[in-house]
């Protein structure tokens, strides 16, 4: 009977233990209190072609979530829908295009509201006054068809129907921003750069405030261009020339001498690539410029734009670059004049480029001056066409005093000569400012 009695007993205090977690539980999801989250993927106050929402609630689990728009005192439901109570998690992506019946395109309030199912009924509600614009702008390309050398730098005017903060070029994987040229009117410089492929494809893209995107596509005329060959020899002699001015500066540059000079050629040209074009951001919206840009003064050029340059240690090929840029040679320090009116983003040593000034021209377009003995300027300065900036010399990966000349369009480098000829700029880019 003892043992009876207290198995009962114990029967009893496990089946009080049962129920008091049942309540337990029963009282932590059905009766808790927390309510579901609600969130958008966006801040923004313009709801486009697509919106987008998330609710969750890992406790008693997602019951209800409900959709409305407000617009002139009209109530449109764009959502009603009920969840089981395993729902945890739901996103939903509505699409509004075409806009569902009742709505328009202008201001209105966006309410989300969701709950869950626990006995309290919890409940979260989202209010947004917002601005639904669910139509792209029109994008319309001016001018006659498009002629560009490859290397060279092109033009393009456009006219949009609506305000448009990110337009520009698109050629492959590079972007172009544009600039505005008036009401609805924009211009932008673009490069096609010398390895680009024969097909690269070629498209103006807008977009709007909203986020809404049109893309146009075009499809200039690629004139060939042939890039000379050169092969350097590279001798013990050279590279003990070389290699002592990047060494004191660099005292991680370690190995024989053609190590140093391949880590030169190779990592620290794309190092001063990556810093280049970086600096390239820093343009003005407007022109800054005008008329043909200068070329240094008695010089005569010792290297070409896009030329390709062969390596050879000990009859074996190490290396290949392409130059991009002009070697200009004149007297022994000679001085430097600004190419165009501009403002100073640069001085100072930069890696293989020795001492270089960089002027941006505005709207993408900047100007290099390398190799540079001395710089007789400073950073955001306002410069004039033909403003002394310093004096040739050898410093950086140079092989003698002269100075290295390039021009870049949004950090690609494009052939200075088209820059240099007033033809060229009354063709290729007054005209197309004139039509914008």
């Amino acid at each position: 009977m003892r043992k009876m009695k207290k198995r009962k007993k114990v029967s009893l205090i496990v089946l009080i233990a049962i129920l008091a977690c049942a309540g337990i539980w029963v009282g932590m999801m059905k009766f808790e209190w927390e309510k579901p989250t609600l969130q958008l993927p966006s801040d923004s106050r313009y709801v486009r072609q697509k919106l987008s929402f998330k609710v969750e609630d890992h406790k008693s689990g997602v019951a209800e979530v409900r959709v409305e728009v407000v617009q002139q005192g009209k109530t449109v439901t764009l959502l009603a829908e009920h969840f089981p109570e395993e729902t945890r998690r739901v996103e939903k992506n509505l699409l509004l295009q075409p806009l569902p019946q009742g709505l328009k395109e202008g201001d209105a309030q966006l309410r989300i509201s969701a709950r869950d199912h626990s006995w309290n009924r919890n409940s979260v509600l989202l209010g947004k006054n917002v601005i639904i614009d669910t139509l792209p702008p029109q994008l319309t390309i001016l001018g006659a068809l498009h002629y560009i050398n490859k290397g060279g730098t092109g033009v393009v005017a456009y006219q949009t129907t609506d305000e448009t903060p990110v337009n520009g070029v698109q050629i492959g994987d590079l972007f172009f921003q544009g600039y505005s040229a008036g009401k609805d009117r924009y211009l932008a410089y673009f490069a096609v750069p010398c390895d680009a492929p024969p097909d690269v494809p070629f498209s103006v893209i807008a977009e709007d405030q909203a986020g809404n995107r049109t893309k146009t596509d075009f499809r200039p005329v690629i004139k060939p261009k042939g890039f000379k060959k050169e092969k350097i020899q590279l001798t013990e002699s050279f590279l003990k020339d070389i290699i002592p001015y990047f060494t004191e500066r660099d005292p991680n540059l370690h190995g024989t001498l053609l190590d140093i000079f391949l880590a030169i050629n190779q990592k620290q040209r794309m190092v001063d690539h990556q810093k280049i074009k970086e600096l390239c951001k820093k343009t003005e919206p407007k022109p800054l410029w005008s008329g043909p840009f200068l070329r240094l003064p008695n010089s005569e050029p010792m290297a070409s734009f896009g030329r390709i340059r062969t390596y050879w240690y000990e009859g074996k090929q190490v290396d290949q670059q392409v130059h991009l840029g002009i070697d200009l040679a004149s007297t022994t320090h000679s001085p430097i004049p600004a190419a165009n009116s501009g403002r100073v983003i640069f001085t100072g040593p930069l890696g293989i480029y020795g001492n270089t000034v960089m002027i941006d021209h505005g709207c993408g377009l900047i100007s290099m001056y390398s190799h540079l003995s001395t710089i007789e300027t400073e950073v955001t300065r306002e410069v004039k066409k033909g403003e002394i900036l310093g004096y040739t010399g050898s410093t950086g990966l140079s092989r003698g005093d002269h100075l290295h000349f390039s021009m870049l369009v949004h950090g690609v480098f494009v052939n200075p000569i088209e820059w240099w000829d007033e033809h060229w700029i009354r063709d290729t880019i007054e005209k197309k400012m004139e039509s914008s």
